[in-house]
């Protein structure tokens, strides 16, 4: 991932920074596709809608899985869908991405496949926690030791980490087995640093809102097909796509929310076993 840093003042008079969260579009090259019962590009669309509606925000936040066929096309149709909101957006890859792809594909698009964000006093951290070819996710010794580098040099400075897997078990045996395979080790970094609020991730398609320590631990729905919460084995919940607003406040607390699409337009494939 490139290491830049951005810094972004906030629109809000009062200097709060508002975040939106999305994750896992799973798109395709073909708009028409369908991915277990609902049609993706319908899906997100209908949340960048919803978004714009959000206004003023300050940036966009995309924690992976934008392409569900490691097409090119696919990530062009995802900086097309989010266009419309004239924020700047920042990426990170998912398992079903295709990373060196991705990069070179966005690079001349308004999506950023960014490291690190400076916005209203808070800085935003993103990682990358892929391994090819395998569902879970790792980080790696060098993504660890860049993160405690940054955080051992901006102690003053309230910080939102983001990646793509999750840290902690959700209660689904079957998606756990696909998590960060070194998440204790990652959150005991982590917990070192008092100016770490939050923790961001997607991947497991439902809401999660728990804490570890003084740290808060967030996971947003997909724009596309929803899991259901609790269940050992593969099952889609009927629950519509979303997203997650985050306000950042100068004082270094958050404040947050997760919003779906209104009425019940996708509807998955309930026989579905996996994908």
């Amino acid at each position: 991932m490139t290491i830049c840093v951005d810094t972004l003042t906030p629109k809000d008079e009062n200097g709060v920074i508002r975040l939106a969260q999305i994750s896992d579009p799973h798109l395709f090259a073909n708009k028409a596709a369908g991915f277990l019962g609902i049609n993706p590009w319908q899906s997100l669309s209908a949340v960048v809608e919803q978004l714009a509606e959000e206004a003023p925000l300050d940036l966009l936040l995309v924690t992976g899985d934008i392409s569900q066929d490691h097409s090119a096309t696919a990530y062009l149709h995802f900086a097309d869908a989010v266009a419309p909101l004239a924020l700047p957006t920042y990426a990170l890859p998912g398992n079903h991405d295709a990373p060196k792809l991705m990069s070179e594909t966005l690079r001349d698009t308004s999506v950023q496949y960014g490291r690190r964000i400076l916005a209203g006093g808070w800085q935003i951290l993103l990682l990358d926690s892929t391994v090819l070819g395998l569902p879970a996710g790792h980080l790696a010794l060098d993504e660890l030791r860049w993160l405690h580098g940054v955080l051992n040099s901006t102690e003053s400075c309230p910080t939102l980490v983001a990646l793509h897997h999750h840290p902690k078990p959700t209660g689904c045996a079957w998606l756990d087995q696909h998590g960060l395979d070194n998440g204790v080790e990652f959150l005991s970094l982590l917990s070192r640093f008092p100016q770490v609020k939050a923790v961001l991730w997607g991947h497991v398609h439902q809401e999660m809102d728990l804490w570890h320590e003084h740290i808060r631990l967030l996971a947003v729905p997909s724009t596309s097909i929803q899991f259901l919460p609790k269940n050992d084995g593969f099952a889609l919940d009927l629950a519509q796509p979303g997203y997650r607003m985050l306000n950042l406040h100068p004082d270094g607390t958050l404040t947050t929310e997760v919003k779906r699409v209104a009425g019940s337009a996708f509807l998955p494939d309930h026989s579905a076993t996996g994908y």
